[in-house]
């Protein structure tokens, strides 16, 4: 592939992974494309702020958003500088491919009846990634190795996400209304791009990466944080989504799972009995 002129800034905020973070180093090391910086953030904090901390450091015209769990592949960057370059998009995504061994650290892909109840209420074409759907939430194709859409989509990958870096600061950054882990900030912020520019979100499977989650990091937290991560989606709700019978449901779906995930975390913190 081809290498470009264009220049990127990569944040990665970083906590309490460093393994996981030291093999997305060596896979950035191993890039084709090596015309870029990378802006490390190792305090723990909310996600929003800590993404716009490295959208202020940012000196280059495309900046990347990937997270410490991820591992890129040799040509992930020269395929995000080169749909920039071959296109007029204001931001740039790709699969971010889930393997197997990881699918147990995702309670959507761990229990498998769980995803095929959620797909078949909520996901209107489940073999598009990158669209929300009219139920108000996300399809899911990105994470699967068979993904191989090119095209327009409604918002960027939470981990795998690159835009136009004047775009990007023109919208005010990511909104740290969303707090805690800042999960559907990264939607918000495509669309208020998309929005603001009239501009496309391209993803193409050049642009893959690795996601494999882990036990360890934000992630772990998110019983503690089920409250704020409801309050989360509402605020994307209102924005964006028309109330509907399926979103609705949707809505008590998603309820049901933060309280069950705060169920088994009140539970771990109570005294084990003695055998």
């Amino acid at each position: 592939m081809a290498r470009t002129h264009l220049k990127a800034s990569v944040v990665i905020p970083t906590w309490n992974r460093p393994e996981s973070y030291a093999e997305l180093r060596r896979s950035l090391d191993a890039q084709t494309e090596q015309n870029f910086e990378t802006i490390t953030l190792t305090e723990r904090g909310e996600l929003a702020r800590l993404r716009n901390v490295g959208l202020s450091r940012a000196r280059a015209p495309v900046v990347c958003f990937i997270d410490d769990d991820t591992v890129c592949p040799p040509t992930w960057l020269a395929g995000v500088l080169g749909a920039f370059v071959a296109l007029d998009v204001v931001g740039v995504t790709g699969p971010a491919v889930i393997p197997e061994l990881y699918r147990q650290h995702r309670d959507l892909f761990k229990y498998r009846h769980l995803k095929h109840l959620h797909d078949l209420l909520f996901v209107d074409h489940s073999d598009l990634p990158g669209h929300l759907t009219s139920a108000g939430t996300f399809t899911t194709a990105a994470a699967e190795a068979t993904c191989t859409y090119e095209g327009e989509v409604d918002y960027l990958e939470a981990c795998n996400m690159a835009f136009r870096t004047e775009a990007l600061n023109a919208v005010g950054g990511f909104d740290e209304s969303f707090r805690g882990i800042g999960d559907w900030s990264e939607p918000d912020a495509a669309i208020r791009v998309r929005c603001y520019t009239s501009g496309k979100l391209w993803f193409t499977p050049k642009v893959l990466l690795l996601h494999q989650p882990s036990p360890a990091g934000a992630t772990v937290y998110r019983w503690q944080n089920a409250r704020q991560r409801l309050a989360n989606y509402r605020l994307f709700r209102r924005r964006y989504i028309r109330p509907s019978l399926r979103n609705g449901l949707y809505q008590l779906f998603l309820t049901t799972y933060y309280a069950t995930n705060m169920v088994k975390g009140w539970r771990s913190l109570l005294p084990k009995p003695i055998a």
